[in-house]
């Protein structure tokens, strides 16, 4: 079952060990005080937080991009190139590190302000999960 990884009005839910290789991880804000929620992106939750949030949100964000990364490694390792299990984790990684990298591109148009250092590994990291993206989809055209 997934599970809320944040404590504010938004929360990052992240799939359990059972449902991570076919569910993405999604920005939630809460609606009310019910535990119901709206899905959102990473950029929507920036827009409606203070910039003092914004790295913590960010580094969150990231966090879960490198868990992902670690499962696509093990599923890219363990699997032929034709597994359809890849599918859904290649489909999961661009979707989740296109957040990222959308948020990044604000960053460069000054919306958001991050430090060079901490903006690197975040690049860093949506190449990782591009590259592992591309070896879980490469056989993609092939499939009916």
């Amino acid at each position: 079952m997934a599970k809320p990884a944040g404590r504010s009005q938004y929360a990052l839910v992240v799939p359990g060990q059972t449902e991570s290789l076919v569910a993405t991880p999604t920005w939630a804000r809460r609606i009310g005080r019910s535990a119901d929620g709206q899905a959102v992106t990473l950029a929507m939750v920036l827009e409606d937080q203070p910039a003092t949030r914004h790295e913590d949100l960010i580094s969150e964000h990231l966090e879960v991009l490198e868990q992902m990364i670690r499962l696509a490694d093990a599923v890219l390792a363990s699997t032929s190139v034709e597994a359809p299990e890849r599918r859904p984790v290649g489909f999961s990684l661009l979707l989740f590190a296109g957040e990222l990298a959308s948020v990044l591109q604000e960053a460069t148009m000054g919306a958001v302000s991050l430090e060079p250092a901490f903006r690197r590994m975040c690049l860093e990291a949506i190449a990782a999960a591009t590259l592992n993206a591309g070896g879980c989809l490469a056989a993609t055209a092939r499939l009916p």
